[in-house]
């Protein structure tokens, strides 16, 4: 496929002018086209960052939708091919800076988890009993794999394998956990600062 031509079917051809101007109106065939042209070449640059297929999958999906979404921004003037790798840079460096957060937020959970198991210490027993009062509102299927991964300390594949689920579904699963914990952990310190 030439760059700035795109076929839509055998009687018409779009310009990248007229694909702009389709998308913005919120034709689906062209978005369609649009997907159909981009995918792979967004999910090639995903994944040389990322380096992991499933991780690029998800996030060549999230660029998309951001496209979809922000359509009416579309400008004529600019590089449509700079537009949406501009997308998948931001969304990917986000996605890393998460994860790089997950990691470091999970990291000390478990270290105070092992000081309050290591030490009698009253605050840290209150403090651990706090924690797992929050854990029973999580459902129950979300609780099962947060419990396995810093109870059982089961690597993400390990949980993925025993419950039958894919690792993203792990990952995302501990991110929403952690998020809860971070919210209300964060509305008690606030509660008690007032």
């Amino acid at each position: 496929m030439l760059f700035g031509v795109y076929i839509m079917n055998e009687q018409s051809v779009f310009s990248n002018n007229q694909l702009i101007n389709a998308l913005k109106d919120g034709n689906h065939r062209a978005f369609r086209l649009f997907f159909d042209s981009y995918k792979k070449r967004v999910f090639s640059f995903l994944l040389g960052i990322l380096r992991s297929s499933s991780d690029a999958e998800e996030l060549t999906q999230v660029v998309f939708i951001k496209v979809w979404e922000n359509r009416d921004k579309l400008n004529q003037e600019l590089s449509v091919n700079a537009y949406i790798f501009k997308i998948a840079k931001n969304a990917a460096l986000n996605y890393m800076r998460q994860k790089v957060y997950s990691v470091l937020l999970e990291k000390q959970m478990l270290e105070k988890l092992d000081v309050a198991e290591e030490e009698n210490d009253v605050v840290d027993r209150s403090v651990e009993q706090y924690i797992n009062s929050l854990i029973t509102k999580i459902p129950e299927r979300r609780r099962e794999i947060f419990l396995l991964r810093y109870q059982k300390r089961l690597s993400y594949r390990d949980i993925a394998e025993r419950l039958h689920i894919s690792e993203n579904t792990v990952d995302s699963q501990i991110r929403n956990t952690l998020k809860f914990l971070r919210e209300q952990i964060g509305r008690e310190l606030d509660g008690s600062r007032s």
